[in-house]
This record gives C-alpha cells, structure tokens and sequence, in this order.
C-alpha cells in the first residue's frame, strides 16, 4: 500500500479520534490549535483578505473559524469521515463555509481566486514531487499578494530529539547541514535576518524511502527544514513573510514521557509568550511558514 493509500485508511478510521482531539482538554498542548492561530494570524495582516482554502482541512476547525471572522471559507479533504465531521461542525456553529471531498489534485480550482491558501498536515502526506506540484497550483490560485500558510513536521528538531530520527539523520548525512541551520537560526536577531540565513543555506535535502513510528500508521510522513521549504517555495515566486514555532519541547523526550503535563505546561507558556519567535523553531517539533505570492 502506498503512502497516500495509507493516509486515506488512517484518516477514515481516525476521524472520531481526529473530531474529540480537536477539542482537546484545556491543560493541554494542541498542535491543531497552534496552527490554525498561526493562519489567523496570517489573515489578519491581509486586511482586505476575502477568501480562505484550507487544503487537507481535517474536521474543519480552520475553516469554521475563518467564517467567523467574516471571510468566504472552504475545505477540502479526502477523508469522507473528515467532511462529514466538517458538516455535523458547521450546522452545530451555523457558519456559511463550503466542504468539498476529494483529493486536491484531482479537483477543478479557480485562478488567481484566493487571498490564503493552507495547508496544515498535508505535505507530509504527499511526495516531494507532488508537494511541489502543489506549490505551483496554489501559486495560480492565488491573488498577487496572497498568502500560501504551510505546517510542516520540523526536520530540525531531528538534532535535539536524540533519538531514531537523529540516528538517521546521521546516516543520511544531513545531520551537519540541520545543525547548521538551527544556529543560523538562534544567531539572527530578526525574522528578517533568519530569512537571509536560511536563503544563504537554500538546499533540496534527500528523504528517506521509510520514517521511524510515530503512532500514525503511514510509513512515510515527509518532514523539512525551514531553509529546504523556503528554497522550493522561492521556485514558485514565493518569497517567505513569517515563521511560527509549533509544539516547542522544553523537556527530553525521555522526560516528556514521564512529566507529559509539565511538558504541556511549558509548551502552552511559550507558545502565548513567543507565538512568532524564530529562536524556538530549532527546537518545535513543527513550525507554521507563511509564504507571499511575490
């Protein structure tokens, strides 16, 4: 079965679980939650922003909210138990925002028709082939100007966690180039700086055929570095805007483990202290980049 065939059964038998963690227990540390305030964030630096697609639009929190906040929303997903979560949501909220089932590929999409595109857990669903492809679309679909927001599982944190990811990192011989670019990072004093950084260390970096487990029954779940997006993006005539830290890790994994609620604590502290702080991305096991239509 292939990576796409294995998110499509994940996402189908996980949607009940998907729907309950999205409305997750207020101690706690929620991924969703941090992506989606990141796109909000986006969107509220796009004044005259009108219309939002969220690609791979899960139950469809993202979607709801960027109703509320007055904009003509949509989702898609290729998960039929996602959308149908999306709809039993949008009557409970009695929100105006459209759903659509399918695969984003396979579907029709108007040009130069959105002001933000996003993409939350998507691209590590998809080959680095169709990532691109992707990119190229939604360079299409989007106004001049627009924003293109993209979550990513974060490569960079495969240099702190210290563990089998690290490990292959260190096979792959990608180790060297990360490290580099986590201090590139912790050295700028700006966004604008770390941008420079990250465009002086532009690379593709080789993914391997097979990942450790993570508790998601896909055996490829594709992660970048900031520097590897920011390169590829930059072929598609976007040109990166903001960084936002996702899932900061306080603690060892080890010690994650054993104090999950002190981890939830720190991680929900600096993630309200420093929502944009570059300086964390190293060491997020997730970051949130927005990219302008240049």
């Amino acid at each position: 079965m292939d990576q796409q065939q294995q998110a499509h059964v994940y996402f189908e038998l996980a949607a009940d679980a998907w729907q309950a963690k999205s409305v997750n227990a207020a101690d706690e540390y929620s991924v969703i939650d941090a992506r989606n305030g990141a796109v909000m964030s986006v969107v509220k630096t796009l004044p005259a922003a009108g219309k939002l697609l969220d690609v791979g639009c899960g139950t469809g929190q993202l979607v709801l909210a960027a109703a509320a906040a007055g904009l003509s929303a949509e989702g898609v997903d290729f998960s039929a138990q996602m959308i149908a979560h999306c709809e039993e949501n949008k009557a409970i909220q009695r929100r105006e925002a459209q759903f659509r089932c399918g695969s984003f590929f396979d579907l029709a999409w108007p040009d130069a028709h959105y002001d933000v595109i996003s993409a939350q857990g998507f691209i590590e669903y998809v080959s680095p082939h169709q990532m691109e492809a992707f990119f190229e679309r939604c360079g299409r679909m989007l106004k001049p100007g627009g924003a293109l927001v993209v979550g990513s599982r974060n490569r960079l944190f495969n240099v702190v966690s210290m563990n089998d990811f690290s490990v292959l990192e260190l096979t792959q011989g990608v180790l060297p180039l990360l490290e580099s670019e986590g201090i590139a990072l912790l050295s700028a004093a700006t966004q604008e700086d770390a941008f420079t950084s990250l465009e002086r260390l532009a690379r593709t970096d080789p993914q391997p055929s097979r990942h450790p487990g993570t508790g998601i029954d896909v055996d490829v779940r594709y992660q970048y570095s900031p520097a590897d997006l920011i390169s590829r993006l930059r072929r598609y005539g976007f040109k990166p805007r903001t960084l936002f830290p996702i899932h900061f890790h306080a603690l060892p994994l080890p010690v994650k483990r054993q104090q999950p609620a002190l981890h939830h604590q720190l991680a929900k502290m600096l993630g309200a202290l420093a929502p944009q702080s570059h300086h964390l991305v190293p060491f997020s096991s997730s970051f949130v980049l927005d990219a302008r239509l240049s």
